[in-house]
């Protein structure tokens, strides 16, 4: 089972990195601005999942005032989430269209 399940996230790393790459894009085109080192990974086991692509977002932190700014600001937010939602769209249509060239 461990084999399989090691197989199965071989399989769905790429897709999980493909979206984390296609909503950094989103966002960037959205708020303009992003963390000098906005792609990371990590262990956590929210992101280990086999069956289907996953990707830890974080938007800033209330401890930062920048941070706290812009996530008062509903304009801000309204841009993040359209940026995250273009990221979707995006990663969506390549995902679908590289369907078929994935092992099932």
């Amino acid at each position: 089972a461990n084999v399989l399940m090691s197989l199965a996230r071989l399989d769905n790393a790429p897709r999980s990195e493909a979206l984390a790459k296609h909503m950094l894009d989103g966002i960037r085109n959205a708020v303009g601005r992003v963390h000098k080192r906005p792609l990371r990974s990590a262990g956590f086991s929210v992101l280990k999942a086999a069956d289907i692509p996953s990707v830890l977002l974080e938007v800033g932190f209330l401890s930062t005032a920048e941070d706290l700014k812009n996530l008062s600001d509903p304009i801000w937010r309204q841009g993040m989430a359209a940026g995250i939602r273009d990221g979707l769209i995006a990663w969506r249509d390549e995902d679908r269209a590289l369907a078929p060239l994935r092992r099932n």
